[in-house]
């Protein structure tokens, strides 16, 4: 422990002495999403305060509710794959891909990433993947759609409730084309 003798003046209004670090790796008191070192634009910070928002225990819905509607703004599409990619949490995770959705921004050309989120495990991950993916506005190509086919014939065993319900749905889009 340091001592307050030790501190300069100009500092002790800011220091914190006593940080118990089990405390900061405590999800129900902190949640941490590691970007990495390519979060460098003005926007890619805001929409990492953004996503901290919507996977907090301490922020309102309102809180939530406006953080979604700047991600559309933003058209952060590519950030929240990224996050959804890199979030090690399930719970985080399902948050991330229910966002995707929640936004309205159209995520038809990561068409492929969500047929692989159907099969995760956690079963909110799996459902908010696959409620995704019923909600893509833009136009899904035939090529995109056979290739999510055959991907999740492929998983078929790992989580059959919602790749067989995702197989359904993408069989129809594709009889649609």
């Amino acid at each position: 422990m340091i001592d307050d003798k030790d501190i300069p003046e100009e500092v002790k209004g800011d220091f914190i002495p006593d940080i118990n670090p089990e405390k900061l790796f405590d999800e129900k008191e902190y949640a941490t999403i590691v970007l990495g070192d390519d979060v460098k634009h003005k926007k890619d910070i805001e929409n990492a305060d953004l996503v901290t928002t919507l996977i907090s225990n301490k922020a309102s819905r309102e809180e939530k509710d406006e953080a979604l509607i700047a991600l559309k703004s933003n058209n952060a599409n590519t950030f929240l794959i990224k996050a959804i990619e890199k979030t090690k949490n399930p719970d985080h995770k399902a948050i991330l891909i229910a966002a995707c959705w929640e936004t309205g921004l159209d995520f038809s050309k990561d068409l492929q990433t969500f047929v692989e989120l159907v099969a995760h495990s956690h079963f909110n991950v799996s459902f908010e993947a696959f409620t995704v993916i019923q909600e893509m506005d833009g136009q899904l190509n035939e090529q995109d759609i056979k290739a999510g086919l055959e991907k999740l014939k492929e998983m078929q065993s790992e989580n059959q409730i919602y790749i067989d319900d995702t197989i359904e749905f993408l069989q129809q889009q594709l009889n649609q084309l």
